[in-house]
């Protein structure tokens, strides 16, 4: 599995605020282990879209940045799902929007929730690519 680092959030964080403030560049230094954080063999968040969602929490309600964290953390969960064999779609709808500003103001804070969120709004607009080892150079969508 591919992660973001820290490069990979900051170069996000430029995309959307052009020159970001750092507020907390803890927070951003124990998102990078979070997101693939173990408890001795177990990963803390198994799934794909528990990464992805961790990545989304973190940033949103961390502020870390001074200005653009909704924006910020949506596109690095995103970004880390594109990283991993998703494709998506440039236009955003307004469900994804929506969990954005939830989670901001606090009213879902439940890393599953957020898994869940992003997971739904995935399977109605993204789809996953895969190369076929039979056809070199070929990508089958599923």
């Amino acid at each position: 599995m591919k992660y973001l680092t820290i490069e990979d959030i900051l170069i996000i964080a430029v995309g959307h605020v052009g020159n970001y403030q750092l507020l907390n560049e803890n927070q951003l230094h124990y998102l990078i282990e979070a997101v693939g954080g173990k408890f001795g063999d177990t990963d803390l968040f198994p799934t794909i879209f528990q990464k992805a969602a961790v990545y989304a929490h973190h940033i949103i309600t961390g502020h870390i940045f001074l200005d653009g964290n909704k924006r910020i953390g949506l596109t690095c969960a995103l970004r880390f799902l594109e990283l991993n064999g998703y494709s998506r779609r440039l236009d955003l709808d307004d469900s994804i929007i929506e969990l954005g500003l939830k989670i901001a103001d606090g009213s879902i804070t439940d890393i599953d929730t957020i898994a869940e969120r992003i997971q739904s709004w995935m399977l109605g607009f993204m789809k996953i690519a895969i190369r076929r080892p039979s056809l070199p150079g070929k990508i089958a969508e599923l």
